[in-house]
Parts: structure tokens; C-alpha cells; sequence
């Protein structure tokens, strides 16, 4: 659904009323209906989507870690701490709102994003041909949105300082490589190419070694093998060490140019409510998290 179309505002503004007069739980569960059809266990979750669900609505709020994570603009500082600031995409700028944007200042080709949530990015190829009214109303409407509500991702809810932040143009052709990431261990990699054009256009899902893992979403175009770049090592090294906190991440990097960028750490993939093919990889990955003693 196109992100600008009529329905999918309406929807949005459904799911945010829902969340103010409905419970977390309740409305966890109705999502997961609606999108698995399954039921949610969550006094005993058993499988991958299970155990997300869980951490979003009692562990990932309350970790001030991965909430500073899960903020665009904040991780730069825990990437820094573990000694990877320079494989961060460049920064051009960093506002509290659009309308302090010097448009001057900045290049040809950028990126701005929101630091709360996720798609909040507008991609400028060429900035003469920019529509800056349209951007500046754009990005403030994003900064005024609380993402959590939407699918009940907590973690962004405590998101208190929405900012937006300008960086590097990496160029046309950007890959990206997913570490699924388990009690503080990389498990597997899932590729996607063509970011820039159509993100996530192709996808595929790998063992760390490389070879195709036989797991499969049907909602993209599958990719059968990847080369593996020559500083895929350091990425996975890199990966090990900035997942080490958590009993799930999923550590994102970007290649482009020749090397390899930091992209995002990603807490709640799909937002607990990621589709397998075949099934079995749901419990399968659902018995490598070892979910953390929450104090009440």
C-alpha cells in the first residue's frame, strides 16, 4: 500500500486511536491474528514471532540500550563506543525541525530521515528538482507521529527527542546485509539489492558461511546465491560485537562503493510478525532467544 494513498493515512490513524484506548496486549494480539492468523501466546511464547512480540511490549521499552538503538540518530553514539565510527554514513545535518533546514548548505544528493521510526527517509537525487515545501511539510507531519503505536513497537514510543538528520548520498548501487543476530551471536545473513530503486526488490536468506539457506519470503523476488564481498569478515566480526547486549538484534549494514556502512540495528523485524517459508524456521529461531528476566 502506497504510503501516501488515502487508505493507508486512514489506516494509520486507526491503529493510533486503537492504541490509546486499547491495551498493548490486546491489540498485539489482534495484529497477529489479522496478519499470521495465529494466535499469540504471550504467556508462553514458544516460537520467533512469539518471542518478538514479547520483548516489544516488556523488555525492548524499558532497555534504555535498545531504545537508544532503535533511535536513527542516537546509535551514532553506541557505534562510536564500540569503535566503529568510522563505518557510520557520513552526516550532513541534524534538525529539530524541517523549517531550520539550510537547503544551501547541503549537496546535490542526500538523504534526510527521521531518527523514531522506520521509511521515514526521503531519498533527493537532484535537489534543484526538489520540492522543499513538500519535504519541509512532509518531515514535520513524521516528527509529530508517534511510530510505535502503529503496530505496538514500544521501543520507538520511547523515542522522546524526534529529530531529523541528513546524510551522505551512498550512490545508485547499495546492498544490504542483515545479521540476524542470537544471544549475542550472528546466525545467519538475508541480503537485499537495488535499495535505492525498489528496497528489498530481492531478497535472500544465507547461512554465515554463504551458502542459500531454505527459507524463503513469497512477497519478494528470491535471490539463489550471493558473493560474499571481501570484507565480509569484518562485517561479521562487527556484527558479533554490536549484538552482544541484546538476546535478539538484527545488525544492517550497507555496501556501497567498494566498502561497507553501519545501517541500523532492527529490534523487531516486521514487528514480530514476520511471514516464514517454510513454518518450521518460526519455532526453529523462536528456540535461539533466551528471553531476558524483566523486572516488574
Amino acid at each position: 500500500m502506497e504510503r501516501d494513498s488515502f487508505l493507508y493515512k486512514a489506516r494509520r490513524k486507526c491503529q493510533v486511536l486503537a492504541h490509546k484506548v486499547v491495551s498493548n496486549e490486546a491489540m498485539s494480539k489482534l495484529y497477529f491474528k489479522i496478519v499470521l492468523h495465529k494466535k499469540l501466546n504471550l504467556d508462553n511464547p514458544q516460537t520467533f514471532n512469539e518471542k518478538i512480540q514479547w520483548m516489544k511490549l516488556y523488555y525492548y521499552p524499558k532497555n534504555s540500550v535498545a531504545v537508544n538503538g532503535s533511535d536513527k540518530y542516537a546509535v551514532r553514539d553506541y557505534i562510536i563506543k564500540k569503535g566503529y565510527g568510522d563505518k557510520l554514513v557520513p552526516l550532513l545535518g541534524v534538525w529539530d525541525r524541517a523549517e531550520d533546514i539550510d537547503w544551501d548548505k547541503l549537496p546535490d544528493r542526500f538523504v534526510l530521515k527521521c531518527n523514531h521510526g522506520c521509511a521515514y527517509n526521503i531519498v533527493v537525487l537532484d535537489k534543484s528538482k526538489l520540492d522543499k515545501a513538500a519535504a519541509v511539510k512532509k518531515l514535520n507531519g513524521w516528527l509529530k507521529e508517534d511510530f510505535g503505536a502503529f503496530n505496538i513497537e514500544l521501543h520507538y514510543s520511547a523515542i522522546k527527542h524526534h529529530r531529523i538528520t541528513c546524510e551522505e548520498f551512498l550512490g545508485d548501487n547499495i546492498t544490504d546485509y542483515k545479521f540476524f543476530c542470537f544471544d549475542g551471536k550472528p546466525d545467519c545473513i538475508y541480503v537485499s539489492t537495488d535499495l535505492i530503486h525498489d528496497r528489498q526488490a530481492q531478497i535472500g536468506f544465507f547461512y554465515l558461511d554463504g551458502k542459500k539457506m531454505p527459507l524463503h519470503r513469497d512477497d519478494y523476488t528470491d535471490i539463489p546465491e550471493v558473493a560474499l564481498p571481501a570484507f565480509y569478515d569484518e562485517m561479521k566480526q562487527a556484527a558479533e560485537v554490536l549484538c552482544k547486549e541484546f538476546p535478539f538484534v538484527r545488525v544492517d549494514f550497507f555496501i556501497a562503493n567498494g566498502t561497507w556502512y553501519f545501517a541500523e540495528l532492527t529490534f523487531t523485524p516486521g514487528a514480530g510478525m514476520m511471514p516464514f517459508n517454510p513454518e518450521s524456521f518460526d519455532l526453529e529461531w523462536g528456540k535461539k532467544i533466551k528471553l531476558p528476566i524483566v523486572e516488574e
